[in-house]
């Protein structure tokens, strides 16, 4: 069971049926994007850095500035890391015309 501590990171779930054991990819991804100090001693005191490299190479949800840190941390190469490695972002997909006005509507044949 997860700290008393940690349940504010949490936020859309009940952490008492977050078990540390059963969701630990969660947990981790979670708390290395958004825990404090002592969410991240937490974490490196309850699993093993394999699985914390693991969670920082393979995450679709850790940010950019998140995925840098821990390469860096851990001496990892940019192209082992999912999201440093490939984007979500399709320029071109406006929903704004060069006035302002929304678009939508005509993007989705409304």
């Amino acid at each position: 069971m997860l700290p008393k501590e940690l349940h504010k990171f949490f936020w859309e779930h009940n952490p008492a049926e977050l078990e540390e054991k059963t969701y630990w990819y969660f947990t981790i991804e979670r708390l290395l994007e958004h825990g404090n100090d002592q969410a991240i001693r937490w974490v490196f005191k309850h699993y093993p850095q394999e699985k914390i490299i693991e969670v920082i190479k393979s995450s679709r949800s850790i940010s950019r500035k998140t995925a840098n840190f821990w390469k860096n941390f851990f001496h990892l190469r940019e192209e082992e890391i999912f999201c440093l490695t490939k984007s979500s972002h399709q320029p071109g997909i406006n929903f704004l015309d060069e006035t302002g006005k929304l678009v939508r509507d005509e993007i989705l044949g409304v």
